[in-house]
C-alpha cells in the first residue's frame, strides 16, 4: 500500500525564468494537502512535474522512501496519481458509465462494449460513497458538482491514491460545494490522499491537514492547518498584508451607453431590462444558471435567438451582428473562460494582445508595427502582468497573468463598454486586486462595464449597482452604498420568491 509521496530539491526553469527552486513536497495518504500561492508562484508547474505533464530539471521523487521516474502522465498514471484540472475533460455525448471508461472499455470478448458490466461497476463505486447518480445518464445533463464527481470517480477507478484537484470548486455551487467537500471526507476515510490548490481559506482551512505556501517558486511555509491562521497564509502568500480594495464613490454617472429593453430567450431568461451609463459599473448576479452569460453574449452579438431590443447609444443594435462589429463599436468582452475561448495559447503575450487592435493599425494597408508595440507593452505595463517577455507564449503565463491579458487587449482608447463574465474566477488574491483597479480605472476613464459575478463580496465590493436574478428573471435592484448582503443571498436563491 502506498502510504506517501515525497517531492525532494526540484528544480524548473523556462529560458531565464526559475519556475522551481528547491522544493520539497511531501503528500500522506488519507490527508488532504492544500496547495496555495499567487498566480505564477509555481503551484501548477510543481503539481505539472508530479502529473508527468512536464519534466523537472532537478530533483528527485520518491513513493514510500523508493525514488520513482515520472517523465509523462502515464507515469503518474502506473503509481495511481490522477489530476484533475480546472476545466472538466467529460465527453457530454456519453454516458457517466462511458466517460470512466473510457479508454478503457470493458467488452464481451469481440468489438462489442459490454455496457452491462461497466454500469455496474461504476455504480459499486457511486454507492460506496453514498452517491445518487445513474451510471447511464448523459453527462450533458448533469451539473458542474456531479460532473466533479465523475472526474473523481473515473480517477478512483483507475486505482488512484492521489488526486490533485486544482480549483475544485471555482464553478460550483454552494449546494455542490458542501456536496463535494462531504465526498472528499469520505476518499480521506478510505485512504486516499488529495492535494488541494486553492485560493478559497475558508474551504482550505475546512477540510485540509496540512496547507504549503508557494511565493516565486519556492516553498514559504508549510504547516499543519490547526496550527496556523488563514490571515497568516494570506500575508505569507503575498509577503505583505494585501491592501483592502477601497471603491472610489461616484456621485454622478455620465451619458447613457447602454439600454437594454424586455430582454427573453425562451428556457435561459426572460424580461430583463437594465440601463448601463458612461463610468458606471452594474453587476449581474445569481446562481450558475441564472442567464446572465447567454444575455450578456447577445449584447455582444454572439447570439441573434433572443426577443427585446437592444440600444447602444440610443441606437438599436442588430441581434448577431458578431463580434467583429461590437469592437469596432467600441465594445470589448472578457469571457468566463479564459482557456477555452478567452486566449490564443501557441500565440505570444503580444498577439493575443495585438488582436483586437490589428484592423485599427492599418495604414496603407500595412500593420503599423510601432503602434502595436508601444500597445503591448503599455498594456503589460498598466495591468502588472508577469511575463519574461512579450514574445512568451500566453500558454506558459499563470491564470492570473492570462486573465490580465484578456483584460489588457480592451485597453484601447476607443473602448466605451466592456462586458466582463466572472473577471477573477481561478485567481489569486493578488491579481484579484490588480484586476479590481483595472476595472475601476476604466470606469473612471468613463467607459461603461458591466459584470456577471457570482462571488457576493466581489459584487458589493465593485459595482455602483446590482441586479438580482433567478432562474432567468429579473427579481431586485440595489443602488451603492445600499446594499444589503443578506437579503441579495436570498433574492439569489429564490427565497421569499414566487418561482
Amino acid at each position: 500500500m502506498t502510504d506517501r509521496i515525497d517531492m525532494k530539491g526540484i528544480g524548473k526553469s523556462f529560458f531565464a525564468t526559475r519556475a522551481l527552486d528547491n522544493v520539497d513536497f511531501s503528500c500522506v495518504a488519507g490527508e488532504v494537502h492544500a496547495l496555495v500561492g499567487l498566480n505564477g508562484a509555481g503551484k501548477s508547474t510543481l503539481m505539472k512535474v508530479l502529473g508527468g505533464v512536464i519534466s523537472k530539471d532537478e530533483g528527485v521523487i520518491e513513493v514510500n522512501g523508493e525514488p520513482v521516474e515520472i517523465n509523462v502522465p502515464a507515469d503518474a498514471g502506473r503509481l495511481g496519481i490522477s489530476m484533475i484540472h480546472q476545466e472538466y475533460s467529460l465527453i457530454n455525448e456519453l454516458t457517466v458509465a462511458g466517460n470512466i471508461f473510457l479508454g478503457r472499455e470493458l467488452r464481451h470478448g469481440g468489438p462489442f462494449l459490454n455496457k452491462r458490466e461497466m454500469s455496474r461497476q461504476v455504480k459499486e463505486q457511486l454507492d460506496r460513497f453514498g452517491l445518487d447518480l445513474d451510471p447511464n445518464s448523459p453527462v450533458r445533463d448533469l451539473n458542474s458538482g456531479e460532473k466533479q464527481i465523475v472526474e473523481i470517480i473515473r480517477a478512483l477507478m483507475s486505482d488512484s491514491w492521489l488526486i490533485v484537484m486544482d480549483e475544485p470548486t471555482s464553478a460550483l455551487s454552494e449546494e455542490d460545494k458542501g456536496r463535494l467537500f462531504d465526498f472528499i471526507r469520505r476518499m480521506k476515510s478510505e485512504g486516499i490522499s488529495i492535494i488541494y490548490i486553492s485560493h478559497h481559506m475558508p474551504e482550505i482551512f475546512g477540510i485540509a491537514e496540512q496547507v504549503t505556501v508557494m511565493r516565486d517558486g519556492k516553498i514559504v511555509l508549510s504547516e499543519r492547518t490547526a496550527e496556523t491562521t488563514e490571515d497568516g497564509v494570506i500575508a505569507t502568500m503575498t509577503g505583505k498584508e494585501l491592501e483592502d480594495f477601497v471603491k472610489p464613490h461616484k456621485d454622478t454617472l455620465g451619458e447613457l451607453i447602454v439600454s437594454a429593453s424586455a430582454l427573453s430567450k425562451s428556457g435561459i431568461y426572460k424580461d430583463i431590462s437594465f440601463d448601463v451609463h458612461r463610468g458606471e459599473i452594474l453587476v449581474l448576479t445569481g446562481l450558475r444558471g441564472c442567464g446572465a452569460p447567454e444575455m450578456a453574449k447577445a449584447i455582444f452579438g454572439l447570439d441573434k435567438e433572443y426577443e427585446g431590443t437592444i440600444n447602444y447609444h440610443g441606437k438599436p443594435l442588430k441581434p448577431g451582428r458578431g463580434p467583429a462589429v461590437a469592437v469596432r463599436d467600441g465594445m470589448g468582452l472578457v469571457t468566463e473562460n479564459r482557456d477555452k475561448n478567452g486566449i490564443l495559447p501557441q500565440l505570444s503575450v503580444r498577439d493575443n494582445i495585438a488582436l483586437p487592435y490589428l484592423e485599427k493599425s492599418v495604414r496603407g494597408g500595412i500593420i503599423d508595427g510601432r503602434r502595436i508595440e508601444n500597445l503591448v507593452n503599455k498594456a503589460i505595463a498598466d495591468t502588472s502582468t508577469k511575463t519574461s517577455s512579450p514574445n512568451q507564449e500566453i500558454r506558459f503565463l499563470s491564470g492570473g497573468n492570462k486573465q490580465k491579458i484578456c483584460f489588457s487587449r480592451w485597453l484601447d482608447p476607443d473602448l466605451e463598454f466592456l462586458i466582463l463574465l466572472e473577471p477573477t474566477r481561478g485567481i489569486d488574491v493578488h491579481a484579484k486586486a490588480d484586476i479590481y483597479r483595472i476595472i475601476e480605472d476604466l470606469a473612471e476613464r468613463g467607459v461603461g462595464i458591466l459584470i456577471l459575478s457570482y462571488e457576493i463580496d466581489e459584487v458589493i465590493m465593485l459595482a455602483d449597482r446590482v441586479i438580482t436574478l433567478y432562474q432567468g428573471e429579473q427579481v431586485s435592484e440595489y443602488s451603492y452604498p445600499n446594499f444589503e448582503k443578506d437579503q441579495m443571498l436570498s433574492d439569489m436563491a429564490g427565497v421569499g420568491s414566487s418561482h
